[in-house]
């Protein structure tokens, strides 16, 4: 397996934004009425952090691996040792972590629980979805697409395939296991088109292929500067902009607007679009954004986002607010927010980086803890 084709600073500095509007999302700090109802709307639908790391996820593997891909087993085994290494040493330990708290709590313990959970098959159960480490849900979306992208890549490499049907097949798929699968009741297995399309694969499908599409674009030169400074950053930007808005606006009786048929869209397509030309935009034009996102602070803000994603909710953060005993909440959440990024950066460089760099084994593999993908 070769070592990454390179690394983008700016695109790691996203890991970090990303994952703290996941964080606002689930700790609103805007009361819900007064004058502060349209920013307690807005952060509602910070779950747009989950489409940016998906599409950061499309682009990035399919940089990395698509030129380099065989249909061989020296292949798939560097590939999927390399995707444990990234995913898998974190969510294990948090993942015992969490049931060990909660056993150690109420005295109970599940065991096809927690094994669901160990091997990501929760993402499939509606009623297991926000089991053990809650926002865990997305891995098994993001497993999904680790196991499918090879066979992207070896059906691009057939006369007369192309990119864009392959999504539309996989939302046929999701409908189709909805059918089969739904009526049969078992733990909500696919147990239903609103649960398909906002927690599995077969719907969220369309934001890794929006990243695939930008790195088979960037890899062929596509990309290129426009007549006016940043256009691509600035257009990627109002059209991330616009769909966050449309989901505020559509919300209505629905908790979120997302869950809405039209937020669905807006979710599952339209914001995709805007997010892969935002980072179109990073990849070739100098913008202070740009800049921004490249600076040391940002570096180890992101290479350490998947920990805090990991531990922002849950039983390590519940711990957190208990010991900390503010009455002011939005101080209580900013304190909360600093020391949940400090234990990130801290288990990063302790105990993430080297358990990915042994995983990985092979030196040239290694490199790649710099822009995990």
């Amino acid at each position: 397996m070769p070592p990454p084709t390179s690394y983008f600073p700016a695109l790691t500095g996203v890991r970090a934004v990303a994952a703290y509007l996941v964080f606002f999302h689930h700790f609103n700090p805007f009361p819900a009425e007064g004058s502060t109802r349209l920013l307690h709307n807005i952060c509602r639908e910070l779950h747009i952090g989950v489409p940016v790391f998906f599409v950061l996820s499309g682009f990035l593997i399919t940089l990395r691996y698509a030129n380099a891909y065989q249909w061989n087993g020296r292949w798939w085994r560097e590939y999927l040792r390399n995707r444990v290494a990234r995913i898998y040493p974190m969510y294990f330990l948090l993942t015992c972590l969490s049931y060990g708290w909660n056993y150690a709590d109420t005295g109970e313990f599940s065991t096809w629980k927690w094994l669901a959970n160990l091997t990501f098959v929760r993402g499939f159960f509606e009623a297991l979805i926000y089991s053990g480490v809650a926002q865990g849900w997305t891995l098994t979306v993001e497993e999904c697409f680790y196991l499918f992208a090879p066979v992207a890549f070896w059906l691009l490499t057939r006369p007369r395939v192309r990119l864009w049907p392959l999504p539309f097949i996989l939302l046929a798929v999701g409908c189709g296991l909805v059918w089969l699968l739904g009526p049969l009741g078992w733990h909500g297995l696919f147990a239903n088109f609103k649960f398909m399309l906002r927690f599995t694969f077969f719907g969220r499908c369309f934001e890794f292929f929006a990243g695939m599409q930008l790195a088979y674009w960037y890899q062929q030169g596509r990309l290129r500067h426009y007549g006016w400074p940043a256009a691509l950053t600035t257009t990627g930007s109002l059209l991330t902009a616009a769909a966050l808005a449309g989901m505020v606006w559509t919300r209505g009786g629905y908790t979120y607007g997302q869950e809405h048929p039209f937020g669905v869209m807006l979710n599952n397509v339209v914001l995709p679009g805007g997010i892969m030309t935002l980072f179109a935009g990073l990849l070739t034009e100098p913008s202070g954004l740009r800049r921004l996102l490249a600076t040391p602070l940002l570096q180890v803000l992101g290479k350490s986002s998947y920990i805090f994603y990991l531990i922002h909710l849950g039983y390590l953060q519940s711990f957190l607010r208990k010991q900390l005993g503010f009455e002011n909440e939005l101080v209580s959440l900013a304190v909360e927010f600093l020391l949940l990024n400090l234990l990130a950066v801290a288990l990063y460089y302790s105990v993430e980086k080297h358990l990915n760099s042994r995983i990985r084994r092979h030196p040239a593999t290694r490199q790649q803890h710099l822009a995990p993908a």
